[in-house]
């Protein structure tokens, strides 16, 4: 049955490609490109036997935990990798069984990943042979298929375990989790120079750091296999054989869950990653009759809400912890404000003012304080696509006759109950990285004006002037690229103004706060600025609702024009 599934594997991904003759360059291209990265990698393994053997033994080590690691976490961030032979799609052809797991695993790791990754697993053997390390050779050659078997198993038992590519539920957390990895990658450089010069400081080597991870991640289970060559070569034959034997037990451990995953994914039922909740609560209208429900928050806002716009702040509610598009925003701000946070305040720590050839301060506080007032206009501004997510789900409010005001009043309201907390906690969070209490009553008073005049702008012009935006069955990855791409830009660049515009009152007094340096005055600004961005925001409500009122219409003939946000019965 092996050999079976190996011939099949291949000719699934031939077909493919000989379908395809675009397919066929990029896979031509693909090897190419493969070809010539392996011999860099190979030369950076004779370079490596050339350096001493503790450091080489720690490099081998954090690379091998890597690879392991990558194997796992790849296909989930990259949905649909290496699923050719998915035993779900044989469940109608064979019943589940101890062979069909180990075929299936063999024909995984005969692949392409598998076989350029068993190459790579074989180059530390190349690293110790060069090296005169023989016998860590004879190691590093024997483990290095314990190595490719255990990337392949754990990466089998976690992607087809958890389902990540059958269900939307998944794919969306597969998006949400790339979206996460490239605005950590983003940070990275800031990050290492950071820790870079605080080793640096202290009198501690970067690279000793360095080694010293890697010596951690080769004890981890990941790096079993590469780290035991190593120990090997610098005599430690104990923890040699320790490593080996926990390296070839992991496999044959994970072998029985494969063989129990591959047996409920082909017999069990079909799970699609949905999950429904009920709801039974009731109240009393204003007739005395009872009133059912359907959200939690529906009753908890309806105490302090008019009942329809309490019903829409639910359902946004709703939205904003379980729709991708919505999620991808709140990540989006949050780790954005974290990132300028981080950039500035490390770039800028280093950089002092002078005064006279004296130090006075570093820049860093003024620039981390302003961060918190960037995020709190971008947090404002995601009421802009509130009403575009809706899709031709906007008709609902149309034939409800829904008043405008109690939408605007539901969407305000849903997005500050998280926006308005995560301001004052990042505010609380930079002044005591800073140091700088002083300006928090300035700065949030400063953030929270400017959060009411961004929401207040767009509460009228996301009625007025609506913009394209993904469909609900499009991935957060996805970017549009219709010709809204350019009228959204001009509305950002031309609300950006205007926001400036409405909160100016509190950005004067800001600045002559600032500029005096009479910090002290900041709590009157907080208190005049929390007025002036409520007014701001109630006032982008009643124009906003009647705004809404006179184009609910054409606003739902705009959003069925746009690909993808088809009218569905």
């Amino acid at each position: 049955m092996v050999a079976t599934l190996i011939r099949l594997r291949w000719r699934l991904t031939l077909n493919a490609l000989t379908r395809n003759v675009w397919m066929m360059i990029g896979a031509v291209l693909g090897g190419l490109y493969g070809l010539s990265c392996l011999s860099l990698v190979v030369a950076g393994a004779v370079g490596l036997s050339q350096v001493p053997v503790p450091i080489a033994a720690r490099t081998v080590a954090g690379l091998g935990a890597l690879t392991v690691l990558g194997w796992t976490v790849i296909p989930i961030l990259v949905t649909g990798v290496d699923s050719t032979l998915d035993p779900r799609a044989m469940a109608a052809w064979t019943a589940p069984s101890p062979e069909l797991a180990r075929g299936l695993a063999v024909a995984a790791a005969t692949g392409v990943p598998g076989v350029i990754t068993g190459l790579c697993l074989l180059l530390p053997a190349m690293t110790w042979a060069v090296g005169g390390q023989w016998a860590a050779a004879i190691l590093a050659v024997a483990l290095a298929p314990v190595g490719l078997a255990t990337c392949v198993l754990l990466s089998r038992v976690v992607v087809i375990g958890l389902g990540v590519t059958r269900s939307r539920r998944g794919r969306d957390l597969a998006a949400m989790l790339t979206l996460l990895l490239i605005m950590s990658l983003s940070l990275l450089p800031s990050a290492l120079n950071f820790v870079a010069g605080s080793l640096a400081d202290g009198g501690q080597d970067p690279l000793a750091m360095v080694g010293r991870a890697g010596e951690i991640a080769g004890l981890s289970p990941f790096g079993w296999a590469l780290a035991a060559p190593g120990h090997l070569a610098q005599g430690r034959l104990a923890a040699a054989a320790l490593l080996t034997a926990a390296a070839v037990a992991l496999p044959a451990v994970l072998l029985p869950v494969w063989r129990a995953v591959v047996t409920r994914v082909m017999t069990g039922p079909v799970r699609e990653g949905r999950r429904t909740r009920a709801y039974a609560a009731e109240v009393t209208g204003g007739d005395g009759r009872a009133v059912a429900l359907a959200l939690p928050w529906h009753r908890r806002l309806s105490r302090v809400l008019p009942s329809p716009a309490a019903a829409v702040a639910a359902r946004c509610l709703r939205y904003w912890r379980s729709d991708p598009r919505y999620l991808g925003q709140a990540v989006m701000q949050v780790l954005m404000a974290i990132m300028v946070i981080v950039v500035m305040g490390v770039t800028s720590s280093r950089t002092r003012i002078y005064i006279n050839g004296e130090p006075v301060h570093s820049a860093a506080p003024h620039l981390v304080m302003g961060a918190i007032v960037l995020m709190s206009v971008v947090m404002a501004w995601s009421l802009h696509d509130d009403l575009a997510f809706d899709s031709t789900a906007w008709w609902q409010h149309v034939t409800a006759g829904l008043r405008g005001r109690d939408d605007r009043l539901g969407r305000v309201v849903a997005a500050a109950l998280w926006q308005l907390p995560t301001i004052i906690v990042m505010g609380v969070a930079a002044a005591a990285w800073t140091g700088r209490w002083d300006q928090l009553p300035a700065v949030e008073g400063l953030s929270l004006a400017l959060y009411g005049a961004a929401m207040a702008w767009s509460a009228v012009m996301s009625a007025v002037m609506p913009y394209e935006t993904n469909s609900p069955d499009d991935s957060v990855m996805k970017s549009r690229s219709s010709g809204m791409i350019l009228l959204a830009t001009l509305i950002q660049l031309v609300g950006l103004a205007g926001v400036g515009l409405l909160g100016a009152p509190i950005v004067g007094g800001f600045v002559a706060v600032a500029v005096t340096g009479a910090w002290g005055w900041g709590w009157l600004l907080l208190v005049l600025a929390v007025a002036w961005g409520a007014a701001l925001i109630g006032a982008g409500i009643v124009l906003g609702g009647r705004a809404l009122d006179d184009r609910a219409v054409r606003i739902l003939a705009t959003i069925r024009s746009w690909p993808g946000h088809e009218l569905k019965s």
